[in-house]
């Protein structure tokens, strides 16, 4: 809902284009987080200390410089890959351009100039004197670099200075991926820049080794990541899971397979609709309704196989005879339940948030698909190879007829 949302407000109203691709801050000087106070269910209370890197410096010209290098790596990065959607430039970078300019805030940069301008020299001092200046510069500009229109000014803080100490820093750029990128194509650009950030971690002097990329949107890739794995392991803990259950509800193993492979063509063909049709990525919605798909696929093969196999304790031995005494009793019941539960999920076709319009969609396609497939596809194959007589049958399971109490071989 919040997606369509912003694309009716930036298309209905006036927004720049630059607004809609994400920011990402690379930062020294922080080693991580303390979570020992750290609440789950009052996180804004006590949301864990940060760790500073006590051996942080800044003040040394190798540091310096690293820091001017990197600004220049990072304005030139390279991303051909499909979540990095700028308009078409000359060369395709991880960082927004527009024109000549590029959408990266290096305060270092910006206080070169400002050197340049009050004491008309760019050069840079070291040791105690650099830091006395860089504080100066942070009190002029509380947010550096706002002449360039490609960064928020609101993301500008890049110099941290507590107790009159700086205690880290940091560069901020706008890449060229969306901010509503789904995690599909949006995972490659977080593993283009942690490479990137891991390359030059590895570059970088004495008291400047702690640096990390940081964005509110890559890491909420990892919630993304950790539902998706969810669901594949869901999917392949469930494959077993199912085979026992039709197994022992059937009794019988060719009928077991037969079922397996029907689920497994159902769960193939709701998220094939969802890729190609609805052109949909597999994200946090597809994770969570994905899961489901798995229940509802098993329900209608597994009545058909149970009257299948139950038809043999009437006397019926073909394959002919128990498929139509299966389709005769249990098909009406099987459409019965397609109706009611495509019609329960069709309801929230009418809700506006985005997530319950997703799941009304895979219910209701789930649903017609394991209707066709149990009626067409699992019984085709049990009309024109499914078990007669004993074939297939397990040991443990011998049917009983309800007449005369006799085991039924």
């Amino acid at each position: 809902m919040m997606n369509d949302l912003s694309s009716f407000l930036s298309s209905t109203f006036y927004a720049a284009d630059v607004d809609d691709y994400s920011m990402v801050s690379f930062v020294w000087g922080i080693k991580g987080m303390d979570f020992e106070d750290f609440d789950m269910y009052r996180p804004d209370d006590y949301p864990g200390t940060v760790v500073f890197d006590d051996e942080f410096d800044m003040s040394t010209s190798a540091s310096q410089q690293a820091v001017l290098d990197f600004c220049n790596a990072l304005k030139t990065l390279t991303c051909n890959l499909e979540g990095c959607r700028a308009p078409a430039q000359a060369t395709k970078t991880l960082v927004f351009q527009k024109g000549a300019e590029k959408a990266v805030s290096c305060f270092l940069e910006d206080f070169q100039r400002w050197l340049n301008t009050t004491e008309g020299s760019p050069a840079m001092p070291t040791g105690t004197a650099f830091n006395e200046k860089l504080i100066q510069f942070r009190q002029v500009f509380q947010n550096v670099n706002t002449d360039n229109e490609l960064i928020d000014p609101s993301a500008n803080q890049p110099i941290g200075v507590i107790n009159a100490r700086i205690r880290y820093v940091a560069v901020v750029a706008r890449t060229s991926m969306l901010k509503t990128e789904p995690y599909g194509t949006g995972l490659g650009v977080r593993t283009l820049l942690e490479d990137f950030t891991s390359e030059w971690q590895a570059k970088m002097p004495s008291g400047m080794r702690q640096l990390f990329s940081t964005s509110g949107q890559l890491a909420s890739y990892d919630l993304g990541s950790t539902l998706l794995n969810g669901l594949f392991a869901s999917c392949a803990s469930t494959g077993p899971i199912v085979f026992l259950v039709l197994l022992l509800s059937s009794g019988n193993i060719v009928l077991a397979l037969y079922a397996v492979l029907s689920v497994a063509a159902i769960v193939f063909c709701v998220l094939g609709f969802c890729k190609s049709p609805m052109d949909y990525d597999l994200g946090i919605g597809e994770a969570i309704a994905g899961v489901i798909v798995i229940g509802y696929s098993v329900d209608y093969v597994l009545h058909l196989a149970h009257i299948y196999k139950t038809a043999g304790s009437i006397g019926m031995k073909t394959r002919d005879e128990r498929a139509s005494f299966a389709i005769q009793n249990m098909g009406s019941t099987v459409f019965a339940g397609a109706i009611t539960t495509a019609g329960s999920g069709a309801f929230m076709f009418l809700c506006v948030v985005t997530f319950f319009w997703k799941m009304a969609l895979l219910i209701c396609t789930t649903i017609i698909y394991s209707f066709l497939f149990s009626l067409l596809f699992f019984m085709g194959l049990c009309f024109l190879a499914g078990p007669e007589g004993t074939c297939g049958d397990i040991c443990c399971f011998k049917a009983t007829s309800p007449k005369t109490d006799e085991v039924v071989d």
